[in-house]
C-alpha cells in the first residue's frame, strides 16, 4: 500500500510539473468575458487532447450569484451529434453519492443502524465467507459503518485480480457482450478474489461494499433499488435527467448518453452491463448533479448532522480520503497552489466525471471528459476553471443563465 501510494505521489507531482510548464509556454487569448474563457477551457479538452472526445462542465456558486455550463466536442463516435450541457452522461462512482445518501436516510428513519452487521439484512447464501482473511471467517462482523467507508476489507470485484488473472474491467472490454448480475460481482469478490484486511483495521476502496449496500437498501425497505432513487431523490429534487441504466428510464425522454472511451477505444456498450448498480450505474446530466448536491450540503436530503457523520474522513489513497460515501480531495500546500484546487468533496468516477463543492469558494463543479484513463485530467480543469472565475473576481448574477 505504501509503495501505491509513493508511485501516486509521484506520478500527481509529475502532472503538476507538466502543467506548470504548458502554463509557461503555451499562449493564450485574451477573452472579453468570464463565460468566453470557461467556454475555451473546456473546448481546450477536446481540441488539444486527441484521448478527449467529449467533455461537460457546469459551475454554481452556492448564493446563486454565478452559474455557467458548456460543452465541447461530440458525443457520439460517429461525430454527428455535438456534446451539450444537456446530453445524459455515465456517472459512475458518483452513484456511490446516492447510495451512501440513501442508506444515510435510513438511518434517520432508525430503519437501520450504522453499526448493524450486514448479516442482520442480507441471506447467508448472498455473504457466506466473503471476508475470510489469514484463515479467520470475520463476514459476521462486517457492519453497515464498515461497507459505506471502505473499511470492511471486502475485495473489489472491479479493479482487483486473481492471481495472474484479469480484473472486471479488463474482462468486460474483452467481452462486452457478457451479462453481470449485482450477485454475480458480489460471488467473484468471494471466490475469486482475497480480502486485503481484518474489519475496520484499514481501508481500501471496494465497489463490492456498495453493491452489497444496494442489497441492504432493497431489503429494508422492500423497493428495487431505482424505486428507492426515484423515490428519495429523482422526484423530489425534480432530476428528470437522471436514472438507474438498464432498471429504470428518465422522467423525461433524454438523448442516448455521450460516448466512453478507454484510450481511444469506444467502450460505451460495456457501461450497459448490469454489473454496474448501487456502485456506478447512474446515468445524468451536469445540472441534475448539481441539484442533487445542492440539496446534500445544505441539509434537504440529510441533516447537517448526519452529513457531517458522512465526512469523517480516513485516508484511503493519496490524495483521498473517504467519510461514508464522500470524497475528499485536498493536495499539499505547494501542490494546491500550483493546481489553483481548494480542498473539495463529493466524488469521482472512473468515466472521468466528478461531481464536488469548495467550502472554501461555495461553489460547485460538476462534469466528465468521459475517458477512462485520465484520471488527473477532471482535477487539472477544475484548477484551470476555480483560477478563472478567482481572477475574474466574480461579481453577483455574473454570468448567470
Amino acid at each position: 500500500m505504501k509503495r501505491i501510494i509513493v508511485v501516486i505521489a509521484v506520478l500527481v507531482i509529475g502532472l503538476v510539473v507538466a502543467g506548470v510548464v504548458v502554463r509557461w509556454t503555451t499562449s493564450r487569448p485574451a477573452f472579453e468575458s468570464l463565460h468566453d474563457e470557461l467556454q475555451y477551457l473546456v473546448s481546450e479538452c477536446t481540441d488539444r487532447d486527441k484521448s478527449v472526445k467529449n467533455c461537460v462542465l457546469s459551475v454554481v456558486k452556492g448564493d446563486g450569484s454565478f452559474s455557467w455550463s458548456g460543452a465541447g466536442g461530440t458525443a457520439q463516435v460517429d461525430g454527428r451529434i455535438a456534446m451539450t450541457t444537456d446530453t445524459p452522461i455515465f456517472i459512475a462512482s458518483v452513484t456511490k453519492l446516492y447510495t451512501a445518501a440513501a442508506t444515510m436516510r435510513l438511518y434517520e428513519a432508525r430503519a437501520l443502524s450504522l453499526d448493524d452487521p450486514m448479516a442482520k439484512h442480507l441471506p447467508e447464501e448472498l455473504i457466506k465467507e466473503i471476508s475470510v482473511f489469514k484463515g479467520k471467517d470475520y463476514t459476521r462482523e462486517i457492519t453497515i459503518r464498515h461497507l459505506l467507508s471502505h473499511a470492511s476489507g471486502i475485495p473489489d470485484y472491479y479493479t482487483d485480480r486473481p492471481e495472474g488473472g484479469k480484473n472486471l474491467f479488463e474482462m468486460l472490454l474483452d467481452d462486452p457482450k457478457r451479462s453481470w448480475s449485482v450477485e454475480d460481482t458480489i460471488a467473484r469478490a468471494r471466490n475469486d478474489l482475497t480480502p486485503h484486511f481484518a474489519p475496520g483495521t484499514d481501508a481500501s476502496y471496494s465497489d463490492t461494499n456498495y453493491q452489497l449496500l444496494g442489497k441492504i437498501l432493497e431489503k429494508i425497505t422492500g423497493k428495487p433499488l431505482h424505486v428507492v432513487f426515484r423515490e428519495f431523490f429523482f422526484e423530489p429534487l425534480g432530476l428528470r435527467h437522471t436514472w438507474l441504466v438498464g432498471r429504470s428510464e428518465p422522467a423525461d425522454k433524454s438523448a442516448a448518453p455521450a460516448d466512453v472511451y478507454h484510450n481511444d477505444a469506444v467502450i460505451t456498450k460495456t457501461r450497459f452491463n448490469d454489473a454496474y448498480w448501487a456502485d456506478g450505474g447512474i446515468i445524468s446530466t451536469v445540472r441534475d448533479g448539481i441539484v442533487f448536491l445542492t440539496a446534500l450540503k445544505e441539509g434537504r436530503l440529510v441533516t447537517p448532522e448526519t452529513l457531517a457523520l458522512m465526512h469523517q474522513w480516513r485516508k484511503i489513497r493519496f490524495p483521498l480520503q473517504y467519510g461514508y460515501g464522500t470524497m475528499y480531495v485536498k493536495f499539499p500546500g505547494f501542490m494546491r497552489r500550483v493546481m489553483n484546487l481548494p480542498p473539495l468533496w463529493g466524488h469521482s468516477g472512473s468515466t472521468g466525471s466528478f461531481l464536488y463543492y469548495s467550502e472554501d469558494l461555495d461553489l460547485y463543479l460538476a462534469g466528465t471528459i468521459n475517458q477512462t484513463n485520465a484520471s488527473s485530467k477532471p482535477f487539472r480543469l477544475m484548477g484551470k476553471v476555480i483560477k478563472a472565475i478567482q481572477s475574474r473576481k466574480v461579481k453577483p448574477m455574473q454570468g448567470k443563465e
